[in-house]
């Protein structure tokens, strides 16, 4: 009976949980009507704001493989002095707030910086600019790929690495043919999150990127802009499609996820 009781507290304390993601959810999909949402996703607005973001947090999906897997396997398999100290640079971006990060990216990449100002004069300008976005996106969604990998290839037993070398294989080629298919949910993982943290960004995109129609002004600083200025069906419409696009990507990554788990 006492074991009854318990699972009985935990499964109602789960019920709330879910309850406090469900209802906002819900208040949020019966706020408009189908019509208006249709009308909306036709407006060169919304789809504006829905290609940029789709453009750039797909070009960090990119950017953040080539850098965040090798740094990673160096992370995760090799061992040298200062390991903890960049391990931790690394994952700064997670718990620094993403106003912050916008600041010290717009410090940096600003006229006034000497690394701006060299920046400029090569002709390369990042502030309000899809550029900027992108880097904004890659610095504060990266540190999420890094650490699902680097996790991936810490779990690899040693004595697969040591054998592969050991037969005379490269590191290169080790690490393609051993170590990234071992790795790969990690990395898939990480590729999930780095997409959905880059789509959802704000804080750090709007000091970079700025707020311009058309040009810079992603589907998160849309949802700011017009629920300020009670646009609210515009807010609604791009709302309701980061929402869709995040549930269906994690429901497909798990699905495939638990189905490989099932397989192996």
């Amino acid at each position: 009976m006492k074991g009854i009781s318990f699972d009985i507290v935990v499964s109602l304390i789960t019920g709330i949980f879910v309850c406090l993601i469900v209802l906002p959810m819900f208040a949020l999909f019966t706020s408009t009507s189908l019509g208006e949402l249709a009308n909306q996703f036709k407006s060169p607005y919304v789809l504006a704001s829905f290609l940029i973001s789709l453009e750039t947090s797909l070009a960090v999906v990119f950017l953040a493989l080539c850098l965040g897997v090798p740094t990673a396997y160096l992370l995760g398999v090799k061992k040298f002095k200062g390991k903890e100290i960049i391990d931790t640079l690394i994952d700064l971006p997670i718990c620094m707030p993403p106003l912050v990060a916008g600041l010290a990216l717009l410090i940096l990449l600003g006229g006034n910086s000497g690394f701006g100002n060299l920046l400029s004069n090569q002709g390369i300008d990042l502030i309000f600019s899809k550029k900027g976005i992108i880097i904004a996106q890659l610095f504060v969604s990266t540190p999420f790929l890094i650490k699902s990998a680097r996790e991936a290839f810490e779990s690899i037993d040693q004595n697969v690495i040591n054998a592969s070398l050991t037969l005379g294989a490269s590191k290169f080629y080790t690490f393609k043919k051993v170590l990234l298919p071992l790795a790969k949910n990690g990395i898939y993982a990480g590729m999930v999150m780095t997409w959905a943290r880059a789509l959802g960004e704000f804080g750090a995109t709007s000091m970079v990127a700025g707020c311009v129609p058309f040009k810079t002004e992603t589907m998160t600083v849309a949802i700011y802009q017009n629920a300020m200025s009670g646009e609210m069906d515009s807010s609604v419409a791009i709302a309701l499609v980061l929402i869709v696009f995040s549930f269906t990507s994690l429901f497909i990554f798990k699905s495939r996820l638990r189905g490989q788990i099932a397989l192996s």
